[in-house]
């Protein structure tokens, strides 16, 4: 009888293990980079090459098709949040909560503290929500928003953003990531979380002070001009400011702290933000249901309160986004295609055969903890699913880690690290895919000033080296 299953793994060459992913290297590098071609596009003819060597190993397309199913089923709960995010951008913006942030910070803010405020704001967002996603499209796009209207470089306050969101996903209890990560090496949330402070509490440090002296460094040339005054101006004429704005954020914060599902409370957070603005900003309740489902736009706006033709093209390239539908077609896409690609090369055994040659080349125990690292990288960014990649190299390292009497703590540091930091810099992934379109800045932009996220990766071994030290004593 023919087996469906993602568990009966094929015997694979280490040819065949290696032909889709240097064909993903080559398509990525000449279609996307130099042709421009659209990434989305590219991750589909990676799937079929894929496909296509799978089914010269042996695998069925049936096969494939369950394997993909049985993977994506992990991710969903990822994709859902996705989905719940684009509504609240919408949402956020119609009800004037994310125009309420961009407005005070405006008026409140300094340029030359600009950087390192996001890093910490946002950092404190996603610690409270245990979701970088969720931090970056709330705190990171009225961040994005200020930093735009003030004229500091937009890649530099995403940067900064995207730091943010990581660090507070990396510590947070309430994180996917952070608790698969632990359940994974077989281990307490807390103990995993213990096991990664001091990498996590002296990356950011030091990036908060290279935040700021970057933002002393730009914020000189970045005045309170005419250009900022004319968008405060133009904001309190189209939201009328209250408190009660703020309510959908503080729902989802003070819930997220809670522990509550992330996606109940996006979803509620959306539904409260779409009644507030339609009290407080007179707009009606189908154009809530629009900024829901398509995302808002300026023309909701009654023309005889403000015309939107008057609106800056600057603030109405802000405040037109959200929405379900640009969710759909934008990182939940990259999601399916990623891991679609993923999960046919596993139907063959290919990912298993190279994190298992890199396993037969270990020698010392700071190679094993190396190899932990870059087995989930390679993982995670074929795949584009950090759930997937972490329970998978949790299952082939945790054995090869108890033999060398290294702590199960270092295992899932190694894990969590080659995944969260990591996956957001990488185009291709459904990370770094959605962190460019939800703050309007491609991937290798912001990549250089993800300040945490680099030196974070640079700590980890240099940790490990010295983990590896102490444990020889």
């Amino acid at each position: 009888m023919e087996s469906n299953s993602i568990e009966e793994k094929k015997e694979s060459s280490l040819l065949l293990a290696l032909i889709p992913m240097l064909s993903m290297v080559v398509l990525i590098g000449v279609g996307n980079l130099w042709m421009g071609i659209d990434l989305k596009f590219i991750l589909l003819l990676c799937a079929l090459i894929a496909g296509g060597v799978a089914r010269y190993a042996g695998v069925t397309v049936d096969q494939m098709i369950a394997a993909i199913g049985t993977v994506f089923k992990k991710a969903f709960p990822v994709v859902l949040i996705l989905i719940a995010i684009g509504g609240i951008v919408g949402t956020w913006i119609y009800s004037g909560t994310v125009p309420y942030l961009i407005y005070y910070g405006l008026k409140v803010l300094h340029p030359d503290y600009l950087l390192v405020t996001t890093f910490i704001v946002t950092a404190a967002v996603s610690t409270f929500t245990g979701t970088s996603y969720g931090s970056a499209a709330t705190a990171g796009v009225a961040f994005m928003g200020i930093g735009w209207s003030m004229g500091i470089p937009a890649p530099m306050v995403a940067g900064a953003v995207i730091s943010g969101a990581v660090f507070g996903d990396k510590i947070s209890p309430v994180s996917d990531t952070t608790n698969v990560s632990a359940i994974s090496a077989n281990i307490t949330v807390y103990q995993h979380i213990r096991g990664m402070l001091p990498n996590v509490l002296i990356s950011a440090a030091i990036a908060i002070v290279a935040f700021t002296i970057l933002g002393l460094y730009n914020g000189g040339s970045a005045v309170i001009n005419d250009d900022v005054q004319g968008i405060i101006t133009d904001l309190e004429g189209m939201f009328n400011f209250n408190l009660f704005m703020l309510l959908p954020a503080i729902i989802v914060f003070v819930g997220g702290y809670k522990g509550y599902n992330p996606v109940v409370l996006m979803i509620f957070s959306s539904l409260i933000a779409i009644v507030i603005g339609a009290i407080s900003n007179g707009f009606g309740m189908q154009d809530g249901a629009v900024a829901m489902i398509s995302g808002f736009n300026v023309s909701m706006f009654d023309s005889d309160v403000i015309n939107p033709n008057n609106i800056s093209d600057k603030l109405t390239l802000l405040l037109n986004r959200g929405g379900f539908n640009g969710m759909m077609s934008g990182a939940v896409l990259f999601c399916v295609l990623s891991i679609s690609f993923g999960a046919i090369m596993e139907t063959y055994g290919a990912l298993t055969k190279l994190a298992n040659l890199l396993l037969k080349r270990v020698r010392s125990t700071f190679g094993l903890i190396v190899s932990a690292f870059f087995s989930g990288a390679i993982l995670n960014g074929i795949s584009g699913s950090a759930m997937f990649s972490m329970l998978t190299i949790g299952q082939l390292f945790t054995q090869p880690f108890k033999n060398r009497n290294v702590p199960a703590p270092v295992l899932s540091r190694s894990m969590e690290n080659s995944m969260t930091l990591l996956e957001s810099l990488l185009p291709w992934h459904t990370t770094g895919a959605y962190m460019a379109l939800t703050l309007g800045i491609g991937t290798l932009e912001y990549l250089p000033y993800a300040f945490f996220n680099i030196i974070g990766i640079a700590l980890f071994f240099v940790l490990s080296y010295r983990t590896v030290g102490k444990l020889k004593l």
